[in-house]
């Protein structure tokens, strides 16, 4: 991000924090939630995810990762991210009013459940109402989808990394579920040419299992984004090392007046936290896996990830530009 002259291209209204999960992205929309006229979504595609990861995924239409490709209508999903950039329906820090909505519909049979979500979102999106400034969207889910929702909403793209041992570490720590990405049939037969060998089997072992997420996740992120030059991709590193000059170089380039909240929110998150919480130290966030995982640990994901053009980045620091 060294050039803050450069802005983001995209509606000056509307702005998609995109990265895997565990690469920062709360952290990011929950700085942008405090600057003037922004209002945030937390992850409002996730919908029908199980957080344990038991619950088949994607039954109703919904769920995690989901694979839509330019060019087409969206289905449901379109009904979904019309509420989120229409600006008018309240949220609030961290909550996802789509999730009570839905829950009573979810189930019911598609051919049910579908037309019902379409009709409830148009008469949310109807709704009279004052939208506001801009409408930041924060989600993990999106690397599958993310060129269609550029296509259908043209939104700034802030894409985040994170070193992926680390990305490793705290998946396992925190028990992130792969969900069916090593199965589901049309994820296998549309990326089967980004990785060398096989997809893990149900016998491997748990590292083994999230390595390959990893690598495919960023994978896709990163063919995405060599399509898309004029996104930002911001490494999750070095907005921990002098945060409050990072975060308003990143809110020059969104067009984000900015505020002094934001280094408020940094100092106050800049504490020891635990899960979810987007309490850190943040300086203690570079290199973390050092401390969380051992030689052989690191040798088993390094081979996974040794599979994947970018080796679990979406871009290899060496080949950042900015």
């Amino acid at each position: 991000m060294s050039d803050k002259l450069q802005v983001v291209q995209g509606r000056h209204d509307r702005i998609l924090v995109a990265g895997i999960s565990r690469s920062g992205s709360s952290w990011v929309i929950d700085a942008l939630r405090t600057t003037p006229g922004t209002k945030c979504w937390y992850e409002p595609d996730y919908i029908d995810s199980d957080p344990n990861g038991k619950k088949p995924a994607g039954s109703t239409g919904f769920g995690p990762y989901p694979v839509i490709e330019p060019g087409s209508d969206g289905g449901v999903h379109k009904a979904l991210w019309d509420v989120v950039y229409n600006g008018k329906i309240p949220v609030t820090r961290r909550g996802n009013i789509l999730i009570p909505l839905a829950k009573p519909f979810l189930k019911l049979p598609k051919p049910i459940l579908h037309p019902l979500f379409k009709l409830g979102t148009k008469v949310f999106t109807a709704v009279p109402g004052v939208a506001p400034e801009r409408v930041a969207v924060k989600s993990v889910f999106t690397a599958f989808c993310i060129e269609w929702i550029v296509e259908t909403y043209d939104p700034k793209v802030v894409m985040l990394q994170r070193n992926p041992l680390s990305i490793v570490s705290s998946w396992r720590d925190l028990k992130t579920p792969v969900f069916d990405l090593a199965t589901r049939p049309h994820v296998l037969e549309n990326y089967r040419d980004r990785y060398e060998g096989d997809p893990p089997k149900e016998s491997d072992s748990e590292l083994t299992k999230i390595a390959w997420a990893v690598g495919l996740i960023t994978t896709v992120m990163s063919d995405s984004l060599e399509r898309h030059p004029e996104w930002l991709l911001v490494n999750h590193e070095d907005l921990c090392i002098d945060s409050p000059a990072k975060f308003k170089t990143l809110c020059e380039r969104l067009e984000i007046p900015w505020s002094e909240s934001v280094t408020e929110f940094l100092k106050r998150s800049n504490r020891p936290g635990e899960g979810l919480e987007t309490k850190r130290i943040t300086e203690e966030q570079v290199d973390k896996w050092k401390k969380k995982l051992n030689s052989e640990e690191v040798e088993e994901i390094t081979e996974v990830l040794n599979r994947f053009p970018r080796k679990g980045w979406v871009r290899i620091p060496s080949e950042r530009s900015g």
